[in-house]
């Protein structure tokens, strides 16, 4: 069908909604038009004048008919001169513009002449090549023929004048063919088994038209032309879904030059490219990601892992992120079970912020996150050698498969897939680099070392947002606090609960001998967990060998080491006497015991300014030696009234409290060989 009414073309794409619009249009523009047959009268337009986006309308229209329409019979009119309201090529308007120096010169002359002599003039010049060189150059161009040898006749000249003074320049302008946009009888039947999800080359779909429908058939060259005339769009519905059409669609960008840090968190789940230790089986396995990102600053706040996106890891994201970077105003997500959920509404509610989903299939609208995990998440990946993405090499892939199994099975660490602290901790500095590097979404500064110009850094901008006022809002600690984290249920056994290949004690679990607890731990944390009942009442934190005390007395020890020392010096003396024939005096240089005051406030200056410089949370050691260690140095800078971080210092206070810190400072700070004990009889 190759001709319209205006009541089949009212409310398509690029159409008026109503008839009489349409009608208004199509006279304003010129359209080509012929009578309608039949009752009713009328006209109808020409299916090649129609705006591109009402002839994939039509296209998309017929395609979805299983009979497809008879051709109509096209009724002969004669050629408007003008190029109507089409736009002109570059080509056009160069022929346009030499006609109309024609014609100028023409006008010119007629002012001492008449137009007769003057367009006689102007053939018999061209026929003996006298015209002016500016003339010369136009005459090929103005007949807009392929042929050199053609040049000026007076009806040619006579019929460019009629044109000008009727429809002025453009009606000089040459009409080009359009193409035939018309749909084949065919055509309905190609596309569908065409447009399949399968996506069906063009030579299976045309060999299935062949086979399943009666002759005539077009040939393969026939259908490859008359698909290269639809829009993608049009060609690729059906062998597209509604998510991945997207790609061919026009869009929108969404400007963060009005944000402020923390008005807007963007989150999302990822699933890593590479094999990981699972802590809590042994096996290898790909780890969930959860980043939360700042839509303003693309600051990465938060992060979290967890064996898939669930709810549980988007709380520890959110208690990661509000730990570090404060409050949000809005937290934007996907669809997803682990965003979608009653739960999560209750603690974006807690926190006074506002929760809203994106759209089904429109992963576009969080681009900023996407592409966080292509810069963060697959680079760190593709520098494991337990990748497994998709343009991993498949050979190096099945080997490594191969040795990392063999060696699970056999109780071995697999030397190509890291453990989780390793990852952990490779994760940790993969994020940091990128909050630190120069980011293309952010406006440019001046860089002090080079001189040039680059952009922002996600810190940079979050500071720069600091020093034009911002001011994070801090989270309560007690709603913090009460954040889920990852929960366990074990069995006690004398205070004592196992976790993470780590024992951790608390003596109120006496009460609870035998019975099943619920343990929340933290694997940015692993100094002690939280212990909660089945009901989820909290009994407290256990604490990491808290209950381990030294096997021997240290001064034990110690003497016990000197002697074995004293004994290797006199036995490395009598050789050195047999070998020399004279005696021999060892020395042995003991460095310092224990740091001064002063060297104690020092090294806690310096861990306070690595602490600022990084960013980062407080982090208690899980090492009973390097805690208290940790403590000595606080106390020496509280002790000289230095600033210390608010949860270093609350840290102090408690850890100092504990039977851990008792037992460690007896042994750490001993003066002299402790009081003679009877050896008791067994």
């Amino acid at each position: 069908m190759n001709w319209y009414s205006a009541k089949e073309l009212a409310g398509l794409p690029g159409m008026p909604q109503s008839v009489s619009g349409v009608i208004r249009k199509a006279t304003s523009q010129g359209w080509e038009a012929q009578k309608r047959m039949g009752r009713g009268g009328g006209y109808e337009y020409a299916f090649a004048v129609l705006p591109t986006e009402t002839q994939n309308a039509l296209l998309l229209a017929q395609a979805d008919n299983a009979e497809p329409a008879p051709a109509s019979t096209v009724a002969s009119t004669p050629e408007d001169p003008r190029p109507g309201q089409q736009q002109l090529t570059d080509a056009q308007r160069q022929v346009m513009s030499a006609r109309v120096a024609f014609v100028r010169e023409i006008e010119r002359m007629s002012r001492m002449v008449s137009q007769q002599r003057a367009i006689e003039t102007l053939v018999a010049h061209a026929k003996e090549d006298d015209l002016t060189p500016y003339l010369k150059e136009r005459v090929v161009l103005a007949n807009d023929r392929k042929t050199e040898t053609r040049t000026l006749s007076e009806r040619t000249l006579k019929r460019w004048m009629s044109d000008f003074k009727k429809h002025g320049e453009r009606g000089l302008a040459p009409k080009r063919r359009q193409a035939d946009m018309s749909m084949p009888p065919w055509a309905g039947d190609f596309l569908k088994r065409y447009q399949r999800p399968q996506k069906p080359s063009v030579e299976a779909a045309y060999q299935l038209l062949v086979e399943q429908t009666p002759p005539p058939h077009p040939s393969i060259h026939q259908v490859r032309r008359w698909l290269a005339k639809l829009s993608p769009e049009a060609r690729e519905r059906g062998r597209m879904g509604a998510h991945e059409i997207k790609a061919l669609q026009p869009f929108k960008r969404r400007s963060s030059k009005d944000l402020w840090p923390n008005d807007v968190w963007v989150a999302d789940g990822h699933t890593f490219d590479a094999e990981v230790i699972n802590p809590l089986t042994g096996q290898a396995f790909r780890p969930e990601v959860t980043l939360i990102i700042d839509w303003a600053t693309r600051r990465i706040v938060g992060f979290a892992l967890n064996l898939a996106e669930s709810t549980l890891a988007t709380l520890d994201a959110l208690r990661d992120a509000v730990s570090r970077a404060g409050m949000f105003n809005l937290f934007y997500v996907d669809n997803g079970s682990g965003f979608d959920n009653a739960t999560v509404y209750e603690v974006v509610d807690r926190l006074g912020g506002t929760i809203t989903h994106s759209l089904p299939y429109n992963s576009q609208a969080r681009g900023v996150i996407e592409r966080a995990h292509q810069s963060t998440l697959v680079k760190l990946a593709k520098t494991m050698s337990s990748y497994i993405g998709a343009d991993m090499d498949k050979e190096a892939s099945t080997r490594a498969h191969k040795l990392s199994r063999r060696d699970i099975k056999q109780g071995l660490k697999p030397a190509l897939i890291p453990t989780f602290q390793e990852f952990f901790d490779r994760l940790n500095d993969a994020l940091d680099v990128y909050n630190h590097r120069p980011h293309s979404g952010l406006s440019k500064i001046r860089d002090l070392d080079s001189g040039r110009l680059r952009h922002q850094s996600p810190m940079e901008a979050w500071k720069n947002a600091e020093t034009e006022g911002f001011e994070a809002l801090t989270a309560p600690t007690d709603v913090v606090a009460s954040l889920m984290r990852p929960q366990e249920v074990r069995k006690t056994n004398r205070g004592e609960v196992r976790i993470n290949g780590g024992t951790y004690f608390m003596d109120a679990l006496r009460d609870f001998h035998g019975e099943e607890i619920r343990v929340a731990w933290d694997y940015r944390d692993t100094g002690s967990v939280g212990v909660y009942t089945l009901d989820g009442e909290h009994l407290g934190d256990a604490q990491l060998d808290g209950n381990a005390t030294p096997a021997m007395p240290a001064s034990m020890i110690q003497r016990a080491a000197e002697k074995r020392e004293k004994g290797q010096l006199n036995r490395l003396a009598q050789k050195a006497k047999t070998i020399t024939g004279s005696d021999v005096e060892i020395r042995a240089i003991t460095p310092a015991a224990s740091y001064s005051d002063e060297k104690q406030a020092a090294a806690g200056r310096a861990y306070a300014k690595q602490l600022a410089d990084e960013g980062t949370r407080f982090q208690i050691p899980q090492n009973k030696v390097e805690r208290y260690r940790l403590w000595q140095k606080l106390d020496a800078q509280l002790q000289q009234n230095e600033d210390v971080p608010e949860q270093a210092r609350q840290w102090h206070e408690s850890y100092q409290k504990h039977n851990d810190f008792r037992a460690i400072q007896r042994v750490m700070d001993a003066d002299g060989l402790p009081p003679a004990r009877n050896r008791r009889a067994v």
